[in-house]
């Protein structure tokens, strides 16, 4: 009796181990790196990034902007994320700039990504370069 009662307690314990993993699996947040070279199929629940990066020590640094027109809105532009993972003590290198996305509903889109100084004006998005990323999210 004590054998069957020490197995179905080891038995069990297991099964709970087994599902958290599969709980904390579940619950992580889902990143998407998105590419320009194909279309991007993404969940309703992913977390999409653009990585982007400028030059550190210099104007453009400080002064980089982004704007996100999507005509469909189904992807939202949620932050822009600056990372520095140089030496302060030295000169030059990049700092990354990640762009945190999340879609806001099902559908298709072709999203355009600008990257442009502070000081040019916004309504000027036309006549910048853009960067097209075609999306497609499902459920």
């Amino acid at each position: 009796m004590k054998k069957i009662l020490a197995f179905v307690v080891i038995v069990g314990f297991f099964l709970n181990c087994i599902n958290k993993k599969k709980k904390e699996a579940e619950q992580k947040d889902t990143k998407v790196s998105l590419r320009t070279d194909t279309l991007n199929v993404v969940k309703l629940g992913d977390t999409l990034v653009i990585y982007e990066s400028t030059c550190r020590g210099c104007a453009y640094e400080s002064s980089t902007a982004f704007a996100i027109k999507d005509s469909f809105d189904i992807v939202k532009l949620l932050r822009v994320e600056t990372y520095d993972n140089n030496s302060p003590d030295m000169a030059g290198g990049s700092v990354s700039k990640n762009l945190i996305l999340v879609p806001a509903k099902r559908g298709a889109t072709i999203l355009k990504m600008y990257k442009f100084s502070k000081g040019v004006p916004s309504n000027m998005n036309d006549s910048l370069p853009f960067t097209p990323y075609q999306i497609e999210v499902r459920n």
